[in-house]
């Protein structure tokens, strides 16, 4: 009876020590597999920059009239100045803020249209953004912006100029740049 309680408690401790041993594999595949993912996410953030166009001419941050005067619609430009590819426009956030207001988030939209405006526009009072064009010219990545390419955003429906506004914007990874006029 000894021998076989003895037999018993080690299959027992085997079957155990099994378990808890495949428990440990299985937990420390997981974290690496998630540490692995943190680090390419990481480098693609050390290799994502963006800025805001500021030089004079069309890509200057600038309110701009259309339909005979009585809306505003605002354009600018961010270059990717980075080394990574910024791809996902619907996970990219655009701020407004005036001398008046708190900043405003606006999300992307890619239905977004304005019957007066010819184009793609977002639009203010649903605080949706488009983009107009990539420039210089948008061939080897359609759609996304390359590093060195500039994404032409427009955002209309404004119904007055502010005297000072701060334009900006945030990639999928988190990277900012913003700029004040």
């Amino acid at each position: 009876a000894d021998v076989i309680g003895a037999a018993i408690c080690i299959t027992l401790l085997v079957v155990v020590a099994y378990a808890v041993v495949g428990s440990i594999m299985i937990t420390s595949a997981v974290v690496s597999d998630a540490q692995k993912g943190m680090d390419t996410q990481n480098a693609a953030r050390l290799n994502t920059a963006i800025k805001v166009n500021t030089t004079t001419g069309d890509s200057f941050p600038t309110f701009y009239s259309y339909n005979y005067g009585t809306q505003w619609w605002l354009h600018f430009h961010i270059i990717n100045t980075g080394n990574e590819v910024i791809r996902n426009f619907t996970s990219m956030d655009v701020y407004v803020a005036t001398s008046t207001d708190a900043p405003v988030l606006y999300r992307f939209d890619a239905n977004a249209q304005d019957a007066t405006f010819v184009g793609n526009c977002g639009d203010a009072n649903s605080r949706t953004w488009n983009y107009y064009n990539i420039f210089p010219n948008d061939i080897m990545n359609p759609g996304m912006l390359d590093p060195e390419e500039e994404l032409s955003i427009d955002i209309c429906n404004f119904n007055s100029i502010p005297d000072h506004f701060l334009v900006g914007g945030t990639t999928p990874n988190g990277v900012s740049a913003f700029y004040t006029v």
